[in-house]
């Protein structure tokens, strides 16, 4: 009930978001068109929920701290709890900063780059509403998960999953495997690459560079 509220108030406003991430993506430069009756209605009423969703987070997560500390009694629990606030803030403030770096950096540079190619091959640049939204929206939450790399590599190296020294010797592997993976989902171009490959290798580094400290050594034998 709670999303469906949410979604029901947000729903006017959809329409304004959707002329918002025109113009700072687009910049005028494209033309947005519907090809079906209901196209930008249903797309409204898509952004309209994915909205109530985010608002129900918080309440989920409180929840979800209720029963950790239903489960987790004593100065034990409260030392938990505290690693785990910081742990969460640190994972909000990552996804925020990769949502962040796609939305205002690297999507206008992609578009830009579309529009060149289209307009040097004779192409008129229109745009399904829905299709655009959906890539813009999809590629923001990529990237969100991508600046969680930091976090992911702890985790694996403080639950003794992937130990540091498996990521220190196979850091020159993973440049490749970035790479490859920078060319594949973006277009075919270098700059575009480039913006997704070095963030990754820069994360990677730093992940190693805060393992020092936050992954406790093996003990001797």
């Amino acid at each position: 009930m709670y999303i469906l509220a949410v979604a029901t108030v947000a729903f006017p406003f959809t329409g304004m978001i959707i002329g918002r991430m025109r113009d700072d993506l687009l910049r005028g430069q494209y033309t947005l068109i519907q090809t079906q009756p209901l196209e930008l209605m249903m797309l409204e009423l898509k952004l309209s929920f994915i909205i109530g969703i985010l608002a129900a987070l918080p309440i989920v997560a409180f929840f979800g701290y209720k029963y950790f500390r239903a489960l987790k009694l004593g100065e034990r629990f409260r030392v938990d709890s505290l690693k785990l606030a910081l742990v969460f803030a640190i994972a909000v403030v990552l996804f925020l900063a990769g949502c962040a770096y796609s939305y205002y950096l690297m999507l206008p540079l992609v578009f830009q780059y579309l529009l060149q190619s289209a307009t040097e091959a004779g192409v008129a640049n229109h745009w399904r509403v829905s299709e655009f939204i959906n890539f813009a929206m999809l590629t923001t939450f990529v990237f969100g998960l991508v600046f969680e790399l930091p976090l992911a590599m702890t985790a694996l190296a403080r639950s003794g999953i992937v130990s540091v020294d498996i990521f220190k010797k196979y850091r020159r592997h993973m440049y490749v495997v970035i790479l490859i993976v920078a060319a594949l989902v973006t277009s075919p171009d270098v700059l575009t690459q480039i913006m997704v490959g070095v963030p990754l290798i820069i994360f990677y580094e730093l992940s190693l560079f805060t393992m020092r400290f936050t992954v406790p050594r093996p003990s001797a034998a």
